[in-house]
């Protein structure tokens, strides 16, 4: 990997504004106690990393009393001092759903004092003129033809997944994904190859390498959200030649799959074959080789970590002001780290109430965690332990956690799901909106009378339930016990599950009638409520939440406009352009499909699949204790530089002559050099090659081969 030569760490001791006078006075300046290292977030599909303002507060909150610097415990509190505070960011939406133009890698940021651990890397997948005309009609893309983490439906659960092509919607001759899917904004169609995972995967991997640049031994730790955690471990295997791998990782809600058998998931993905032409989804060898691999990488990062005597000189605060513990890293390392180390670790979070990784398809281990023969298996003794987030059970507590017997309805009723998974069933409307054959549309509205009452019959869920006697350790570092909650801006909450979530509610509260327009399908839309009357789709929301909701409903827009027709012969909606003229026909379309987006989502449930991150008291009482602890020599113009670069959007303004600013042509042209990225990483001598670590080895079999598209 080409990275810069390490070079000798450079720090500002002290930093002050004063006015000179003749009395030859003294000015106390004070001696800024050092970062503790590094904390990458590192967002998921179908995101902009909407957790990423509550982890950064949390995280500053919590770091501050478990490193003795809360103002109570500082003879001069504050920044200056070293209490950390987050970095402030711009909006980046308009209040129409548009991306703000005056958004810069110089204004992106609010420019208020900060003093962060916190770098927010930013990834996604960007489509040129060819893919808009080939994917446009199947994917979310904004005004620029890009969309945050890529498509929901793209996901994958093994890392040799990610220099695989992209999910295949065709499920048997005319049927598709669509026709049985149950969950109206979640649509699944065919999807562009996941190349792009493997770009971010070595933009993460060269960033750490130019955070090692600058101080080799900063502690560096990854916290991973939903796919991202397969981005997360694909840089360790991609940054592993260099030294270029983070010191600790943090995985929470990760679909990694570590199942024996999955027939669902083996039939998906049967149009994907490994170096020996095997087809079907990767073996449970292949999968558990891998991750035991993974493990094997961040054991090797034990070694790295600063000895106790360097920490405590700059770092201690024995004797707080206010007479509490302190902090010296000896008693920090005894209380929160695995054999004395707060790195070479790997911390798993589980939600036993995910809603998208305990998808049939999935059953990944955000959902499971790993049980205590899977972590014999993986070799992950001395470097994984694992926390469950559920409704009722107290976070910080080791012991173990059964599925069924402390889920909080254990005894209160069947069925593990509340509200219920949704049951497949075949759907006419959206059967014949996939299809683009006329033969398939044909056989679609035909067969629907026998398999619209079939499916009701077999009465097939989207949601997995857990093995019966599934139970895991709870073996993490013990903490101060609390029962977590989801987080609301609008409304007090003591539980954790969110059962519904009416799209309706993002729609912001303070809006004044003086606000509302006439002729919006959003401010005209009235309160209904769900069909079991337990809630409505009020508005709940702020500015941000709606601009959000209107972003999102824009990408689905153009999707289905390209499926309409309705676009230029470039394949651009231009009705959802910033600059669109009016155009009645079009309104009229476009508010009908948003009355139906208000209404379809009403009664859908939510997927429980954000609420450990979004909550900062979270990353207060939890995240900040599972971090690397050590002294960070990154100057002020080293962060902003490493923010820079985190943000794919941005990254071109590191300038050419920055080491990795080659990557920033992905995002500017949807290509690298000159190459489509399925093209780019199989080119020979590439950086972004699948590691050999990595086991690619597929299931295969001979039943893979029938059901071909009609």
């Amino acid at each position: 990997m080409n990275q810069p030569s390490p070079v000798q760490p450079q720090r500002v001791l002290a930093r002050g504004e004063c006015t000179t006078s003749p009395d030859c006075s003294d000015y106390p300046c004070l001696q800024r106690l050092p970062l503790p290292g590094v904390v990458i977030l590192v967002h998921g599909v179908n995101s902009d990393g909407e957790w990423y303002d509550a982890a950064e507060q949390g995280l500053c909150v919590g770091l501050n009393k478990r490193l003795a610097r809360r103002p109570a415990q500082l003879a001069y509190p504050g920044i200056d001092a070293g209490e950390l505070t987050p970095v402030g960011y711009t909006d980046e939406l308009d209040p129409e759903g548009f991306v703000d133009p005056n958004r810069t890698d110089k204004t992106f940021t609010k420019g208020v004092p900060h003093n962060s651990p916190v770098i927010r890397f930013r990834w996604g997948y960007k489509a040129d003129m060819k893919a808009v005309k080939e994917w446009g009609a199947n994917v979310w893309l904004n005004e620029h033809d890009y969309w945050g983490g890529g498509p929901f439906a793209n996901g994958c659960s093994t890392l040799a997944d990610l220099w695989s092509e992209g999910l295949d919607d065709h499920l048997f001759l005319w049927i598709t994904a669509q026709h049985v899917n149950p969950v109206p904004g979640r649509d699944v169609y065919s999807c562009p190859p996941r190349a792009y995972y493997v770009h971010a995967a070595l933009r993460l991997a060269r960033l750490i390498a130019s955070i090692r640049s600058k101080q080799p031994d900063c502690p560096i730790t990854l916290v991973c959200h939903s796919q991202g955690n397969m981005i997360g471990l694909g840089a360790a295997f991609l940054g592993e030649a260099s030294g270029a791998v983070a010191d600790t990782y943090v995985l929470a809600n990760p679909p990694y799959n570590l199942e024996p058998e999955n027939g669902f998931d083996s039939w998906s993905q049967r149009g994907a074959s490994d170096g020996d032409g095997r087809r079907g989804r990767q073996t449970w060898r292949a999968r558990r080789d891998t991750l035991k691999a993974f493990f094997d990488i961040l054991r090797s990062r034990a070694a790295a970590q600063q000895p106790c005597e360097n920490i405590d000189r700059l770092m201690a605060n024995p004797a707080p002001q206010d007479n509490s513990a302190g902090f010296t890293v000896e008693r920090d390392r005894a209380c929160y780290g695995i054999d004395q180390r707060t790195v070479g670790r790997v911390t798993l979070y589980c939600n036993p109430h995910d809603q998208v990784i305990s998808a049939d398809t999935i059953r990944g281990i955000g959902w499971l965690g790993l049980s205590d023969e899977q972590i014999e298996d993986a070799n992950a003794a001395g470097v994984f332990s694992q926390r469950v987030f559920a409704q009722g059970y107290p976070v910080g507590s080791p012991g173990r956690y059964h599925f069924w017997k402390n889920h909080w309805r254990a005894g209160e009723a069947t069925g593990y799901w509340y509200p219920p998974s949704p049951r497949i069933r075949y759907r006419l409307v959206s059967g014949l909106e996939s299809n683009s054959s006329m033969l398939g549309k044909a056989l679609t509205l035909l067969t629907s009378v026998v398999l619209w009452p079939l499916t009701e019959l077999i009465g097939l869920r989207v949601n997995a339930e857990p093995p019966e006697d599934w139970e895991i350790p709870v073996n993490a570092p013990a903490l101060e016990p609390f029962l977590p909650t989801r987080f609301s801006r609008v409304e007090k909450t003591d539980g954790f599950d969110e059962g519904l979530d009416p799209a309706g509610a993002a729609r912001n509260a303070r809006k004044s009638g003086a606000e509302l327009d006439p002729r919006d399908p959003y401010d005209t839309h009235g309160i209904q409520r769900s069909a079991d009357g337990r809630t409505d789709d009020a508005p709940r929301g702020d500015a941000r939440s709606e601009a959000q909701m209107r972003y999102e409903d824009r990408a689905r827009l153009r999707m289905k406009a390209r499926r309409a027709g309705m676009v230029d012969n470039r394949g651009l909606a231009v009705d959802e352009l910033p600059d669109a003229q009016e155009d009645e026909t079009y309104r009229a379309w476009r508010s009908r499909q948003i009355g139906e987006f208000l209404k379809d989502a009403l009664d859908q449930n939510a997927t429980d699949h954000s609420t450990i991150m979004t909550n900062p008291v979270h990353a207060e009482r939890v995240l900040a204790y599972d971090v690397a602890i050590g002294t960070c020599t990154l100057t002020e113009s080293d962060w902003y530089e490493l923010r820079v670069e985190a943000d794919w959007r941005y990254a071109k303004g590191l300038g050419r002559k920055h080491p990795h600013c080659a990557l920033s042509e992905y995002f500017q042209d949807g290509r690298m050099r000159g190459l489509q990225l399925h093209d780019w990483i199989k080119e020979s001598g590439s950086e972004a090659q699948k590691p050999t670590k990595i086991v690619d080895e597929r299931a295969g079999g001979a039943l893979l081969n029938v059901g071909s598209r009609v």
